[in-house]
Protein backbone atom coordinates (compact mmCIF):
# COMPACT_ATOMS: atom_id res chain seq x y z
CA UNK A 1 0.00 0.00 0.00
CA UNK A 2 1.12 3.53 -0.75
CA UNK A 3 2.73 4.98 2.47
CA UNK A 4 0.29 7.67 2.14
CA UNK A 5 -2.75 5.98 2.16
CA UNK A 6 -1.49 3.48 5.07
CA UNK A 7 -0.95 6.64 7.37
CA UNK A 8 -4.49 7.55 6.44
CA UNK A 9 -5.95 4.42 7.38
CA UNK A 10 -4.35 4.14 10.54
CA UNK A 11 -5.29 8.25 11.25
CA UNK A 12 -8.95 7.25 10.20
CA UNK A 13 -9.08 4.39 12.97
CA UNK A 14 -7.57 7.00 15.84
CA UNK A 15 -10.11 8.85 17.78
CA UNK A 16 -7.96 11.34 19.48
CA UNK A 17 -4.24 11.92 18.44
CA UNK A 18 -1.48 13.84 19.52
CA UNK A 19 0.76 15.84 17.51
CA UNK A 20 3.63 17.22 17.75
CA UNK A 21 7.59 18.36 16.21
CA UNK A 22 10.97 18.79 17.28
CA UNK A 23 12.49 20.65 20.63
CA UNK A 24 13.44 24.71 19.51
CA UNK A 25 10.81 23.93 17.05
CA UNK A 26 10.98 25.83 13.64
CA UNK A 27 9.07 27.00 10.49
CA UNK A 28 9.21 23.36 9.55
CA UNK A 29 7.71 21.53 12.35
CA UNK A 30 5.49 24.56 13.44
CA UNK A 31 3.97 24.41 9.71
CA UNK A 32 3.81 20.55 9.60
CA UNK A 33 2.47 20.26 12.53
CA UNK A 34 -0.39 23.12 12.52
CA UNK A 35 -1.44 21.65 8.72
CA UNK A 36 -2.04 18.33 10.36
CA UNK A 37 -4.03 19.41 13.42
CA UNK A 38 -6.67 21.85 10.90
CA UNK A 39 -6.38 18.71 8.62
CA UNK A 40 -7.72 16.35 11.31
CA UNK A 41 -9.94 18.70 12.72
CA UNK A 42 -11.45 18.71 9.17
CA UNK A 43 -12.03 15.06 9.46
CA UNK A 44 -13.55 15.24 12.73
CA UNK A 45 -10.84 13.53 14.77
CA UNK A 46 -9.84 14.99 18.05
CA UNK A 47 -6.14 16.23 17.94
CA UNK A 48 -3.69 18.09 20.00
CA UNK A 49 -0.62 19.60 19.42
CA UNK A 50 1.59 19.46 22.32
CA UNK A 51 5.10 20.57 21.81
CA UNK A 52 8.45 20.47 24.17
CA UNK A 53 8.55 24.46 24.32
CA UNK A 54 6.65 27.52 22.78
CA UNK A 55 6.59 28.29 19.16
CA UNK A 56 8.74 31.44 18.39
CA UNK A 57 6.96 34.47 17.46
CA UNK A 58 7.50 34.82 13.86
CA UNK A 59 5.45 31.64 13.80
CA UNK A 60 2.09 32.48 15.83
CA UNK A 61 0.12 34.10 13.20
CA UNK A 62 0.01 30.83 11.70
CA UNK A 63 -3.74 29.39 11.49
CA UNK A 64 -4.56 27.05 14.40
CA UNK A 65 -0.69 28.45 16.47
CA UNK A 66 -2.97 29.64 19.45
CA UNK A 67 -4.64 26.06 20.01
CA UNK A 68 -0.68 24.56 20.21
CA UNK A 69 0.19 23.43 23.75
CA UNK A 70 3.71 23.65 26.06
CA UNK A 71 4.10 20.14 27.33
CA UNK A 72 2.30 19.14 29.70
CA UNK A 73 -0.49 21.36 29.11
CA UNK A 74 -2.89 19.41 26.85
CA UNK A 75 -2.14 16.07 27.63
CA UNK A 76 -5.66 13.82 27.79
CA UNK A 77 -5.12 10.25 28.88
CA UNK A 78 -7.37 9.17 25.63
CA UNK A 79 -5.17 9.50 23.12
CA UNK A 80 -4.34 6.83 20.86
CA UNK A 81 -2.12 7.78 18.51
CA UNK A 82 0.89 9.86 18.28
CA UNK A 83 2.15 11.56 15.01
CA UNK A 84 5.22 12.97 15.38
CA UNK A 85 7.15 15.39 12.48
CA UNK A 86 10.31 16.90 11.61
CA UNK A 87 12.21 14.54 14.41
CA UNK A 88 14.83 12.46 13.41
CA UNK A 89 15.24 10.64 16.93
CA UNK A 90 12.86 10.91 19.79
CA UNK A 91 15.07 12.70 21.54
CA UNK A 92 13.98 15.27 19.71
CA UNK A 93 10.70 15.30 21.44
CA UNK A 94 11.62 13.52 24.77
CA UNK A 95 9.76 14.78 27.28
CA UNK A 96 5.80 14.41 25.29
CA UNK A 97 7.53 10.33 24.21
CA UNK A 98 8.34 9.67 27.55
CA UNK A 99 5.06 10.33 28.78
CA UNK A 100 4.03 7.85 26.11
CA UNK A 101 3.03 4.33 27.50
CA UNK A 102 5.05 1.27 26.35
CA UNK A 103 4.58 0.16 23.02
CA UNK A 104 2.56 3.68 22.06
CA UNK A 105 1.66 3.61 18.23
CA UNK A 106 4.07 6.70 16.49
CA UNK A 107 3.66 7.81 13.10
CA UNK A 108 6.98 9.26 12.16
CA UNK A 109 7.00 11.72 9.38
CA UNK A 110 10.09 13.16 8.67
CA UNK A 111 12.54 14.28 5.87
CA UNK A 112 16.13 13.85 7.94
CA UNK A 113 17.99 10.48 6.16
CA UNK A 114 19.45 10.12 9.76
CA UNK A 115 16.11 9.18 11.27
CA UNK A 116 15.76 6.13 13.32
CA UNK A 117 13.04 4.80 12.27
CA UNK A 118 10.93 4.86 16.12
CA UNK A 119 7.45 4.57 14.59
CA UNK A 120 4.92 1.75 13.77
CA UNK A 121 5.18 3.43 11.07
CA UNK A 122 7.87 5.34 9.52
CA UNK A 123 8.15 7.98 6.57
CA UNK A 124 10.91 9.11 5.86
CA UNK A 125 11.42 11.09 2.76
CA UNK A 126 15.23 11.45 2.29
CA UNK A 127 14.88 13.31 -1.01
CA UNK A 128 12.06 15.92 -0.11
CA UNK A 129 12.43 19.22 0.95
CA UNK A 130 10.67 19.50 4.11
CA UNK A 131 7.87 17.71 6.55
CA UNK A 132 5.57 20.80 4.69
CA UNK A 133 6.00 18.94 0.95
CA UNK A 134 5.77 15.63 2.86
CA UNK A 135 2.36 16.60 4.09
CA UNK A 136 1.37 18.91 0.92
CA UNK A 137 1.70 15.29 -0.59
CA UNK A 138 0.23 13.14 2.05
CA UNK A 139 -3.13 15.74 1.61
CA UNK A 140 -3.00 15.19 -2.24
CA UNK A 141 -2.77 11.95 -1.96
CA UNK A 142 -5.57 10.87 -0.27
CA UNK A 143 -7.85 13.55 -1.91
CA UNK A 144 -8.21 15.79 1.35
CA UNK A 145 -9.01 19.19 0.44
CA UNK A 146 -6.36 21.84 1.27
CA UNK A 147 -8.04 25.11 2.89
CA UNK A 148 -5.92 28.79 2.19
CA UNK A 149 -5.53 28.04 6.27
CA UNK A 150 -4.15 24.74 5.82
CA UNK A 151 -1.67 25.81 2.02
CA UNK A 152 -0.37 28.85 4.28
CA UNK A 153 1.02 26.48 7.25
CA UNK A 154 2.06 24.18 4.44
CA UNK A 155 3.99 27.04 2.32
CA UNK A 156 5.46 28.32 5.54
CA UNK A 157 7.60 24.98 6.08
CA UNK A 158 8.23 24.87 2.74
CA UNK A 159 9.83 27.99 2.40
CA UNK A 160 11.29 28.14 5.62
CA UNK A 161 13.53 24.47 5.59
CA UNK A 162 14.14 25.61 1.85
CA UNK A 163 15.66 29.29 2.68
CA UNK A 164 13.43 30.70 0.51
CA UNK A 165 14.27 28.40 -1.82
CA UNK A 166 17.37 29.02 -2.20
CA UNK A 167 18.88 25.78 -0.62
CA UNK A 168 20.27 22.45 -2.41
CA UNK A 169 17.01 20.93 -0.74
CA UNK A 170 14.57 22.85 -3.49
CA UNK A 171 13.28 20.42 -6.15
CA UNK A 172 11.30 20.75 -9.19
CA UNK A 173 8.50 18.51 -6.88
CA UNK A 174 8.84 21.04 -4.63
CA UNK A 175 8.31 24.64 -6.25
CA UNK A 176 5.12 22.77 -8.28
CA UNK A 177 4.11 22.06 -4.36
CA UNK A 178 4.68 25.44 -3.88
CA UNK A 179 2.88 26.77 -6.69
CA UNK A 180 -0.48 24.31 -6.22
CA UNK A 181 -0.59 25.85 -2.66
CA UNK A 182 -0.50 29.14 -4.12
CA UNK A 183 -3.68 28.04 -6.33
CA UNK A 184 -5.22 26.86 -2.73
CA UNK A 185 -4.94 30.46 -1.70
CA UNK A 186 -1.46 31.76 -0.17
CA UNK A 187 0.00 35.10 -0.85
CA UNK A 188 3.47 34.88 -1.54
CA UNK A 189 4.13 38.62 -0.92
CA UNK A 190 2.40 38.75 2.38
CA UNK A 191 3.47 35.64 3.69
CA UNK A 192 7.33 36.43 3.00
CA UNK A 193 6.62 39.95 4.92
CA UNK A 194 5.38 38.43 7.60
CA UNK A 195 8.37 35.67 8.18
CA UNK A 196 10.90 37.66 7.53
CA UNK A 197 10.02 41.22 7.40
CA UNK A 198 8.21 41.85 10.60
CA UNK A 199 11.71 41.21 12.75
CA UNK A 200 12.26 43.27 15.85
CA UNK A 201 14.80 45.50 16.86
CA UNK A 202 15.87 43.41 19.94
CA UNK A 203 16.67 40.85 16.97
CA UNK A 204 18.99 43.12 15.12
CA UNK A 205 21.26 43.61 18.09
CA UNK A 206 21.33 40.04 19.33
CA UNK A 207 23.02 39.50 15.67
CA UNK A 208 25.31 42.19 16.20
CA UNK A 209 26.66 41.23 18.71
CA UNK A 210 26.63 37.73 17.50
CA UNK A 211 28.51 38.47 14.51
CA UNK A 212 31.22 40.40 16.37
CA UNK A 213 32.31 37.08 17.63
CA UNK A 214 32.57 35.54 13.62
CA UNK A 215 35.81 34.38 12.56
CA UNK A 216 37.12 32.12 9.63
CA UNK A 217 39.73 29.36 9.96
CA UNK A 218 41.08 26.79 7.22
CA UNK A 219 41.92 29.39 4.92
CA UNK A 220 38.87 30.95 5.39
CA UNK A 221 36.59 27.78 4.26
CA UNK A 222 35.43 27.24 7.78
CA UNK A 223 33.38 30.20 9.25
CA UNK A 224 32.05 29.71 12.99
CA UNK A 225 30.27 32.39 15.31
CA UNK A 226 28.17 32.21 18.49
CA UNK A 227 25.68 33.23 20.81
CA UNK A 228 25.17 33.36 24.08
CA UNK A 229 22.65 33.55 27.23
CA UNK A 230 24.46 37.11 28.33
CA UNK A 231 24.19 38.12 24.65
CA UNK A 232 19.70 37.27 25.28
CA UNK A 233 20.03 38.96 28.58
CA UNK A 234 21.55 42.05 27.00
CA UNK A 235 19.16 42.30 24.16
CA UNK A 236 15.90 40.73 25.86
CA UNK A 237 15.82 38.07 23.45
CA UNK A 238 15.90 34.10 23.38
CA UNK A 239 17.42 31.36 21.51
CA UNK A 240 13.87 30.98 19.44
CA UNK A 241 15.11 34.31 17.67
CA UNK A 242 18.09 32.55 16.17
CA UNK A 243 17.02 29.97 14.46
CA UNK A 244 18.30 32.03 10.58
CA UNK A 245 21.58 32.52 12.42
CA UNK A 246 23.71 29.86 11.18
CA UNK A 247 22.94 31.74 7.49
CA UNK A 248 25.58 34.42 8.35
CA UNK A 249 28.53 32.34 8.71
CA UNK A 250 27.14 29.94 5.26
CA UNK A 251 27.15 33.40 3.79
CA UNK A 252 30.83 34.20 3.31
CA UNK A 253 31.85 33.19 -0.41
CA UNK A 254 35.13 31.20 0.66
CA UNK A 255 33.09 29.06 3.05
CA UNK A 256 32.82 25.40 3.14
CA UNK A 257 31.43 24.91 6.47
CA UNK A 258 29.40 27.06 8.33
CA UNK A 259 28.94 26.49 11.81
CA UNK A 260 26.41 28.30 14.62
CA UNK A 261 26.96 27.93 18.57
CA UNK A 262 24.54 28.66 20.62
CA UNK A 263 24.47 28.40 24.33
CA UNK A 264 22.01 26.88 26.43
CA UNK A 265 22.00 27.60 29.83
CA UNK A 266 19.34 25.20 31.39
CA UNK A 267 21.44 22.07 30.70
CA UNK A 268 24.74 23.46 30.47
CA UNK A 269 25.35 22.37 26.80
CA UNK A 270 25.82 24.13 23.38
CA UNK A 271 23.33 23.49 20.41
CA UNK A 272 25.54 23.76 17.13
CA UNK A 273 23.96 24.01 13.97
CA UNK A 274 25.91 23.13 10.60
CA UNK A 275 25.48 23.97 6.84
CA UNK A 276 28.00 22.59 4.35
CA UNK A 277 28.87 23.33 0.87
CA UNK A 278 30.77 21.01 -1.54
CA UNK A 279 31.99 17.76 -0.72
CA UNK A 280 31.59 17.74 2.95
CA UNK A 281 28.50 16.23 4.40
CA UNK A 282 27.18 18.70 7.58
CA UNK A 283 25.49 15.07 9.13
CA UNK A 284 28.90 13.30 9.17
CA UNK A 285 30.51 16.03 11.34
CA UNK A 286 27.50 16.59 13.42
CA UNK A 287 26.88 12.57 13.88
CA UNK A 288 30.29 12.74 15.47
CA UNK A 289 29.21 14.55 18.49
CA UNK A 290 25.79 12.41 18.42
CA UNK A 291 23.58 14.45 16.16
CA UNK A 292 22.32 14.59 12.37
CA UNK A 293 20.70 15.68 9.91
CA UNK A 294 21.00 15.95 6.26
CA UNK A 295 24.09 16.11 3.90
CA UNK A 296 23.82 20.31 3.87
CA UNK A 297 22.16 21.05 6.94
CA UNK A 298 22.80 19.31 10.20
CA UNK A 299 23.07 19.65 13.80
CA UNK A 300 24.01 18.31 17.44
CA UNK A 301 24.13 19.32 21.05
CA UNK A 302 28.09 19.94 22.71
CA UNK A 303 28.56 19.07 26.15
CA UNK A 304 30.40 22.25 27.05
CA UNK A 305 30.69 25.99 26.56
CA UNK A 306 30.89 27.74 23.33
CA UNK A 307 34.84 28.22 23.73
CA UNK A 308 35.56 24.64 23.57
CA UNK A 309 32.73 23.81 20.95
CA UNK A 310 34.78 26.31 19.06
CA UNK A 311 37.84 24.13 19.07
CA UNK A 312 35.98 20.61 18.79
CA UNK A 313 34.14 21.86 16.10
CA UNK A 314 36.57 23.60 14.49
CA UNK A 315 39.29 20.45 14.18
CA UNK A 316 36.54 17.83 13.38
CA UNK A 317 35.73 20.20 10.50
CA UNK A 318 39.02 20.71 9.34
CA UNK A 319 39.86 17.01 9.32
CA UNK A 320 36.46 16.28 6.78
CA UNK A 321 37.81 19.29 4.69
CA UNK A 322 40.98 17.26 4.62
CA UNK A 323 39.36 14.31 3.49
CA UNK A 324 37.44 15.56 0.94
CA UNK A 325 40.41 17.16 -0.65
CA UNK A 326 39.38 20.59 -0.64
CA UNK A 327 42.27 21.84 2.21
CA UNK A 328 45.71 21.14 3.01
CA UNK A 329 47.43 23.07 5.87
Amino acid sequence: MQIEKEIYEIIRKSKSIIVTSHERIDGDGVGSELAVHLTLKRMGTASTVINVGEIPLTYRFLPGAEEANVFPDGWRDDFDLCIALDSGTTDRFADVYGRLPGGFPIVNIDHHYSNTRYGIVNWVGDEVSSAGEMLYRFLRANDLEITRDIATCLYTAIITDTGRFCYSNTYANTLEAAADLVGCGVVPADLTRRLYRAERPEVFRLRSLSMATLETRAGGKIAVMHVTTDMHRKTNTTYLDTQDFVDIPKSIGSVEVGILLREIAEDHKTRVSIRTEGNVNANDIAAEFGGGGHRRAAGCSYDGDTDSAREALVATAVRHLKEAGVYEE
